[in-house]
């Protein structure tokens, strides 16, 4: 610390000498931090009118389990505010009745009242979906009548796409390929070297992380684009064992296929990331995924591969081969109407708030009827209504 005040701040130095580091100070001052950003977590959880929950369950480096909730209200104002709520350790099992006890506790801690939560988004888990000793079951047992709209978590496609298209050899293959360049120095430095000789656009191949969102596709991306070069490296070395899969067409027509998918659903995911996203956007992000699935099968159907460019780009891919494609792309499809049927239930609340001046009255709730009448009777409404953000809108 001292030695960067001396670049910054120099004549501070006497003041900085005068600070304490010591462990107890240390954890002193970090308790008193956590006290302080709970406090405004706090302040601003009181304000909320209503808030949705979104949760998952992982396993840290120490096989714990860890609960994580996040918060994400709204308060009179139509300020939004969104943060991580708090995260709770399972020590023993991670059935539904612990995830609940853990989720209550959580609320309790944070003064988070029940009848303000309007939505909780969890994965698609036995322990968490199940209806009766899941904790979505336990949630209506313990707050009957409440009006909590439960979703699916659009985070975890890529377990949709394994468990779809069976592209778990393929991914292994790949992984190893790469984990084995990144993981080893030497041969790791000695890729870096050889790629720079010949004045490759890539430096790297990429390691794979498993909790990143995005490391499947980028990953995969990246061994195409370096497949040649990853070949010639190993074949200087010797190293046969390590590339022989990626001089095999019938190996390479189904990673070309996984490349090509995967990068199209990173597409996706990068769309549904970021602040100031609504329900509806997400929605509309699937609901058009969904459209390019079933395009994708029927021109596979048909032997166009306008949208498989790495595909397109093997020699001859059979005819079986291109039928097992396109029955994936069908699962694929399929599974994505199971898991995301809960957005389609709601469809018809969804409209109302994104397009109010084209919904019928009388599909809407009776509550609702005639104000709805009102706003659609007004033309200078209407017209904020096509100029303005949607949050924007429904602040003024």
């Amino acid at each position: 610390m001292l030695q960067v005040c001396d670049v910054l701040c120099p004549d501070k130095k006497n003041n900085f000498q005068t600070v304490s580091l010591s462990r107890k100070t240390v954890t002193s001052r970090i308790e008193a931090i956590d006290k302080n950003l709970t406090s405004q977590l706090e302040s601003k959880i009181g304000q909320f009118k209503f808030c949705s929950i979104a949760m998952d369950e992982s396993t840290d480096i120490n096989d714990t389990a860890q609960l994580v909730l996040f918060i994400r209200g709204v308060d009179e104002n139509f300020e939004i505010t969104e943060e991580l709520a708090c995260m709770r350790s399972l020590k023993g099992t991670t059935k539904g009745c612990d995830i609940f006890r853990e989720f209550q506790e959580g609320l309790l801690t944070l003064k988070v009242p029940i009848t303000n939560i309007c939505n909780i988004t969890i994965d698609g888990a036995p322990n968490m979906t199940g209806k009766k000793s899941g904790f979505l079951g336990l949630f209506n047992q313990n707050y009957p009548g409440n009006n909590v709209v439960f979703l699916h978590c659009v985070i975890h496609q890529d377990a949709l796409c394994k468990s779809a298209l069976n592209m778990k050899p393929v991914l292994d293959a790949v992984v190893k390929l790469a984990n084995t360049i990144r993981s080893r120095g030497l041969t790791h430095r000695q890729f870096r070297d050889f790629l720079q000789s010949l004045q490759s656009e890539y430096s790297d191949v990429l390691y794979y992380t498993k909790v990143r969102w995005l490391s499947e596709g980028c990953v995969f991306e990246r061994v195409w684009q370096l497949k040649d070069d990853i070949v010639s490296f190993f074949h200087e070395k010797q190293c046969s064992a390590e590339y022989e899969m990626l001089e095999d067409t019938e190996w390479l027509s189904d990673f070309a296929f996984s490349t090509d998918l995967l990068c199209h659903m990173n597409n996706l995911n990068v769309k549904m990331q970021g602040k100031n996203q609504f329900i509806d956007d997400i929605w509309d992000h699937l609901k058009a995924f969904k459209l390019k699935l079933n395009l994708l099968a029927g021109q596979l159907a048909k032997n166009d591969l306008s949208h498989f460019s790495r595909l397109n780009s093997i020699p001859s891919v059979n005819e079986e081969k291109l039928k097992n494609y396109e029955d994936g792309l069908k699962k694929l499809h399929f599974e994505f109407e199971r898991r995301f049927q809960d957005f389609s239930a709601i469809q018809s609340e969804l409209d109302i708030f994104t397009m109010p001046f084209n919904v019928n009255c009388e599909a809407v709730r009776s509550d609702l009827q005639l104000e709805l009448i009102e706003l659609q009777s007004n033309n200078h409404l209407k017209q904020s209504f096509l100029n303005m953000p949607k949050l924007e809108f429904y602040k003024s």
